[in-house]
């Protein structure tokens, strides 16, 4: 009984699709995707064209797997869901058991139906499409490496454009894959043409600012930083645009200008190191009041990790100030004390400043980081070597 049902469920549904024209199921699917139902869209279009024959519908699933999977597994198999109204695609994305899974390798079908229809210039289209979200999710770890995927991106990318098949898109990567050459001049007029199609797409006033800088043209690079900066929505992406802008105000001499947008940059996406790097330079070289907050910031940013020491070695150091960081490392020495490697490292840097001044107490500092550093540290770690060289250096 169990069996005929099933037999039954299974001729309704088939019926209800056969009896359908093309046009209805492609709209139809778009209804569902227009719906954030991901998965009966792609699960209408599977059954309706289950061998993957139909250019419009593979296109159309093309667009479902590699805009709303949430799982990937190498984009060749793609885990799609039906959202409720308060869920996230992004949030939900590589979570285990919450998608069913469809084997769906993109340019393995794109690139048979080429062979059938080679003056369908979409389909070459999707194919870029598609090599250029793999290269943006899976650079180098993928089946083909990173360059490959840059070649075979422009490739047909430039062969639909030149038949006349091509969105604000097809001109951005473009421009996007000439920066990556360091094209700089050949990458402006794909930018300037994705605008003209969409105006409203920050990346592409992000990177022809990007693209002028690179050719020292710092007005026409602020023009269209300011522009990213106004379209862009995204915390991460907006502070870079800022950060930008900061940049271009730098180089063309205008402090005041590079300090607003730094602070503004960190206002907007706070804690970014490469935001706090040149505002702490700044703060240091004037002496501003919150200088002490700033350094402080900087360092709890990764206080175990060398490159923040050395950052902010080289900072005071420029602006002859050493001092001032002895006592600052200083501070942090109570806090820090129950942790082996930071209370090594604050020591090794106290110990390195000084050397300058007074052997007997930087040797002393020396022997602090090397008792600390033994607690957590391989005894063959090069830390021990530069310190037992310095304390050799030190007698």
């Amino acid at each position: 009984m169990k069996r005929i049902l099933l037999t039954c469920t299974l001729f309704i549904s088939l019926s209800s699709i056969f009896g359908q024209t093309d046009n209805e199921i492609l709209l139809n699917a778009k209804s569902f995707i227009t719906n954030r139902k991901y998965d009966s869209a792609f699960k209408l279009l599977n059954e309706a064209d289950p061998k993957n024959e139909k250019p419009d519908f593979v296109l159309l699933k093309e667009e479902i797997a590699i805009n709303y999977f949430v799982k990937s597994i190498m984009h060749q198999m793609f885990g799609l869901k039906d959202l409720a109204v308060d869920e996230d695609i992004y949030q939900l994305r590589d979570q285990e058991g919450i998608s069913n899974i469809y084997s769906f390798p993109v340019d393995e079908v794109l690139l048979k139906l080429i062979k059938k229809y080679p003056e369908n210039y979409k389909l070459y289209k999707g194919l870029a499409d598609y090599y250029y979200e793999v290269h943006l999710k899976y650079g180098d770890n993928w089946l083909k490496s990173n360059d490959e995927l840059i070649e075979l991106i422009e490739k047909n990318y430039s062969f639909a454009l030149s038949n006349n098949e091509f969105d604000f898109l097809t001109y951005y990567v473009l421009g996007y894959i000439a920066l990556l050459k360091e094209d700089y001049k050949a990458s402006i007029p794909n930018f300037l043409a994705s605008i003209k199609l969409n105006d409203l797409y920050p990346t592409s006033y992000y990177n022809l600012a990007y693209a002028y800088l690179s050719l020292n043209d710092r007005d026409n690079a602020l023009q269209n930083a300011m522009k990213s900066l106004d379209l862009y929505s995204d915390q991460t992406y907006k502070g870079d645009a800022a950060r930008m802008i900061a940049t271009i105000y730098s180089e063309q001499g205008n402090e005041s200008k590079m300090i607003e947008y730094y602070e503004l940059s960190n206002e907007i996406d706070p804690n970014n190191y490469y935001t706090l790097r040149p505002l702490l330079s700044y703060y240091v070289k004037n002496g501003t009041d919150n200088l002490i907050q700033a350094t402080t910031t900087f360092y709890e940013l990764a206080p175990d990790n060398p490159t923040i020491y050395n950052d902010l070695f080289e900072i005071y150091y420029e602006y002859d100030k050493p001092d001032q960081l002895v006592e600052f490392f200083k501070s942090q020495l109570d806090k820090f004390k129950s942790d082996p490697l930071v209370y090594g490292n604050l020591n090794l840097y106290l110990g390195r400043i000084a050397r300058e001044s007074d052997k007997t107490i930087a040797s002393e500092y020396l022997i602090k980081a090397r008792e600390s550093f033994s607690k957590v540290l391989d005894p063959n770690h090069q830390v021990f070597k530069i310190i037992d060289e310095a304390l050799k250096e030190l007698k």
